[in-house]
């Protein structure tokens, strides 16, 4: 599919990427990390569905997998390039004016508590055509809501291949929802986010 034209040329016009997963999302956010070449910077939020009730042990087991800076962020935390954001169970992470982080507790959407719906949602209001969208395996439709609000604000949304996919009902969700830009394995999406960044292919 053709690169949108706003992404177009040598700048950097990524301001964020957000992620989606739920089931078998782990290996394949390792999977894509491993394939981001060392000038990828932009900063990168991870939304993975976790049980609530334990300790995530994931910032630690992707930093083995990526040059980016992993952590769970803070609540207010300015958004900052060379970070990876994992966050944390039974947390949403909303996207604030000013290009803030804010973790909140509000109920479950989409029986889920972080909610990928709700990081999308903020993100497009905040980064607009400055946003990346990428939706991987997962069991329920959330994140596809996600998908139409950042395509609406002129961001890009890639979707992991449903072929690939451990489970394929996420991606094909957020397929059905809106025009996506791009369906990709993840090793092929890792490239597709370097080329949006730093304006060629890698």
């Amino acid at each position: 599919m053709k690169q949108p034209e706003s992404f177009s040329g040598s700048t950097r016009p990524l301001g964020l990427v957000v992620i989606g997963a739920s089931s078998g999302g782990l290996e394949a956010i390792i999977r894509l990390l491993k394939h981001l070449p060392t000038q990828f910077d932009v900063p990168t939020a991870v939304v993975l569905h976790q049980r609530a009730n334990r300790a995530s042990g994931i910032p630690e087991m992707l930093a083995k997998y990526t040059h980016l800076k992993v952590q769970e962020p803070e609540d207010k935390e300015i958004i900052t390039k060379g970070h990876l954001y994992v966050v944390p169970p039974n947390y949403h992470l909303l996207i604030d004016s000013g290009e803030l982080l804010s973790l909140s507790l509000d109920a479950p959407l989409n029986y889920c508590r972080p909610a990928i719906d709700m990081t999308f949602l903020s993100a497009a209001e905040v980064f607009r055509q400055r946003l990346a969208g990428c939706v991987l395996t997962g069991a329920n439709d959330d994140g596809a809501r996600g998908c139409v609000a950042i395509k609406r604000h002129g961001g890009v949304v890639l979707v992991q291949d449903p072929q690939q996919a451990a489970v394929d009902i996420m991606p094909r969700a957020a397929i059905a929802a809106t025009m996506v830009d791009e369906v990709l394995t993840v090793e092929v999406m890792a490239r597709k986010l370097t080329t949006l960044a730093v304006g060629a292919d890698p």
